[in-house]
């Protein structure tokens, strides 16, 4: 499938263009006076919006082709963050009211969110079209590697480009997209809908989507708790100071990062049947967070979080592999968005989860990840034999 290079180029930019806002949206939020709540909302959006829009894009791949949806989310990325860059770069010579700052984020981020909640279902649904159910877990995971690689990369370019204005980063995230959707446009082929507005709508609960539902969200559950969790527990677990678990907090999710980034690679060169893979991913990632609430030094603490994102890396290609194999070719890019919208329900309730269990303690969360992961293995079991 050549269609893949272009894809992979795709997810990287808009991936480490979501990220890259993380690096700059501190800064932004104190020189518009606005409340630190207020960044947290603006990224919340985001999240909410992939729920609530990546089934009706998956759905509408199906009626009016991969192609069409997929140039009008990468445009829509581009054009939201363009719109985004302008707006800061104005305001931050002439600050207006809180409230119109704040309309203005929510605004943008909100339809970056919207637009990028299409990108990864029917980047799906196309491997499913072009590629025999046997090799899509490979090509998948060369899709989400590319994902892994924009998220590692995203904050660190954002940082660097701040140097130059807060509102660099955001001018050169803007820019990439355009220019990775005028490459979409000329390099997919057009090609027809594979089903009618007629067919019938794939339900929400289908069953043959429930366990890599389940594994969406746990994994995404997961990968948000160790970000929202990590540095409280390296300041209670080691006594250090605010600057210093800053520091060790940032290496652990660099060495997260790579690992998450390997295992995705391994995959993408083997021909592990996506079943496998699950229970393979659910295991090792139970493995992984088991070592770290029982860890007694920062050496080991990093070891079992790389361990754990070696078994995540495993779980991503899995799931959304099964998402496509699982259903009748009609109905993938609609199954492909259903299992990314359980993704980003794990991506809203894990921090709120994850915070309040850790107040009871701080291995806790670590602890109910471990279980989820072994009951997702268990439940993996189910898919033995069927895949379609």
């Amino acid at each position: 499938m050549k269609e893949i290079k272009i894809l992979m180029v795709v997810n990287v930019l808009c991936i480490s263009a979501m990220m890259a806002f993380l690096a700059v949206v501190g800064p932004i939020i104190r020189e518009l006076h606005l409340q630190e709540w207020h960044a947290g909302l603006t990224v919340a959006i985001a999240g909410v919006l992939w729920v609530v829009l990546s089934r009706y894009w998956g759905r509408k791949s199906d009626v009016i082709g991969r192609k069409p949806i997929l140039v009008i989310a990468v445009a829509g990325v581009a054009v939201s963050y363009l719109v985004l860059a302008i707006f800061i770069d104005n305001a931050l010579l002439s600050p207006p009211a809180a409230v119109v700052s704040l309309f203005i984020l929510i605004l943008t981020r909100g339809g970056i969110g919207a637009f990028y909640s299409a990108i990864t279902p029917v980047s799906n649904a196309l491997i499913a079209d072009h590629v025999k159910k046997e090799k899509r877990t490979s090509y998948i995971a060369k899709l989400a590697a590319s994902s892994g690689i924009g998220m590692v990369i995203g904050p660190p370019i954002g940082g660097y480009l701040a140097n130059f204005g807060l509102s660099a980063p955001l001018y050169t995230f803007a820019i990439l997209p355009l220019l990775a959707t005028v490459a979409l446009y000329m390099i997919l082929p057009h090609e027809k809908p594979v089903t009618t507005e007629k067919t019938p709508v794939l339900k929400v609960f289908d069953e043959r989507l429930r366990i890599p539902m389940f594994a969406a969200f746990i994994t995404m559950f997961s990968i948000v708790t160790a970000q929202v969790c990590l540095g409280f527990y390296i300041i209670d677990k080691f006594e250090l100071d605010s600057l210093k678990a800053a520091e060790m907090t940032g290496y652990v999710l660099a060495c997260v990062g790579f690992s998450f980034i390997v295992s995705q690679i391994i995959v993408s060169k083997s021909s592990i049947k996506a079943t496998k893979l699950l229970k393979y991913g659910a295991f090792v990632g139970m493995i992984g967070y088991i070592v770290v609430f029982m860890m007694d030094s920062q050496l080991i603490l990093t070891f079992g979080f790389c361990i754990g994102a070696f078994g995540m890396g495993m779980l991503f290609p899995a799931y959304q592999t099964l998402a496509v194999n699982l259903v009748d070719k009609k109905e993938q890019g609609a199954s492909a968005g259903t299992v990314s919208a359980a993704q980003g329900v794990g991506m809203i309730i894990g921090p709120l989860v994850s915070t309040v269990v850790y107040k009871i303690d701080p291995i806790a969360p670590f602890i109910l990840v471990s279980i989820l992961f072994f009951i997702l293995g268990i439940f993996s079991f189910k898919y033995d034999g069927k895949e379609r």
